[in-house]
This record gives C-alpha cells, structure tokens and sequence, in this order.
C-alpha cells in the first residue's frame, strides 16, 4: 500500500457521491446533490493530507484521521497540499479549472436561503467528483491496498459509482 491512502475517507466520499446521483435531478433535490458531490470531493482531496489518528480504530476499516492545522474548503486550497506526483498521476490537473470554478462550493451551496449562495444548480461537481473517485480507486487496487471494501468495490453496498 502506497503512502497518502486513507480508505475509510475515500469510501466516505463514495456515499456521497452515490447520494448525489440519487439526489440529482429529483424535485427540489439538485442543490442538495450539489452539497454532497463537493463534500466527496472536499473529502477525496483532504485523504491525501490526512493522517490516521492514533486510537484504538488505527489499522481497521473504521481507521479515523486528522487534518493538521487549518481545515480549509476552498478546494483549489486543497489541492495545492497534494503531493504534486501523485496530484499529476491521478489527472486530477484536468479539475484545476473547475476547482477555481466551484472553489467554495460546499460553503455557498448549503445555505440556499443566505444571500451569498449559489444560483442554480449544475451536474458538473458530481461528474468531477465521480471521475475523480475512479482515478483513486483504480490507483489504491493498482498500489495494492488491502483495505476490504476497496478490494470489494464495486462488488459494495449500492454498487459501483
């Protein structure tokens, strides 16, 4: 297993990335999706500057980890921290314009009723976040992680994204 590799996170951001496909599109739900997909994505990026935290779940499935210092959301924030290698193996380069875009999506998206949030709603966060998932987890079988439900996906709980 490679460094930088926080399974229980990445399939944390899968379930919401799977609620976001769920949601998109049903009533009055798309801003909620939207929520959800830049919390997957908030969610993938920081797994590769967390570090497990040192307790009694340390090396299971529900390991726990811990951001040092400042816990950003703006997400081009975000992707600066990552190991630049990995940032370019993983073609995350490809999202740089819709980090910019979407930088403080989580923020402006949750609070629809405040009047510094975001109008309209737009499927590209969830397709950003689903791209990015699958370039993670092709990467953690590729590396050989052991983790079960990594070695599961997408033979997991609501199948493949």
């Amino acid at each position: 297993m490679s460094k930088n590799q926080s399974p229980y996170m990445l399939e944390t951001a899968f379930n919401y990335l799977h609620a976001a496909k769920l949601l998109w599109g049903k009533g009055n739900l798309s801003g909620v999706a939207m929520v959800n997909a830049a919390i997957a994505i908030e969610i993938i990026l920081k797994s590769f500057i967390a570090t497990p935290t040192d307790n009694i779940r340390k090396g299971t499935s529900g390991e726990q980890y811990e951001l040092k210092g400042k816990k950003p959301h703006l997400l081009t924030d975000l992707a600066k921290k990552v190991d630049p290698s990995l940032f370019e193996e993983l073609g995350f380069q490809d999202y740089l314009y819709w980090f910019n875009e979407y930088d403080n999506l989580f923020v402006n998206a949750r609070y629809p009723y405040e009047p510094c949030s975001r109008k309209g709603h737009i499927e590209i966060p969830i397709k950003v976040g689903i791209s990015m998932f699958n370039s993670v987890i092709e990467w953690y079988k590729r590396t050989g992680n052991k983790d079960s439900w990594v070695i599961n996906y997408p033979n997991v709980s609501g199948g493949g994204l």
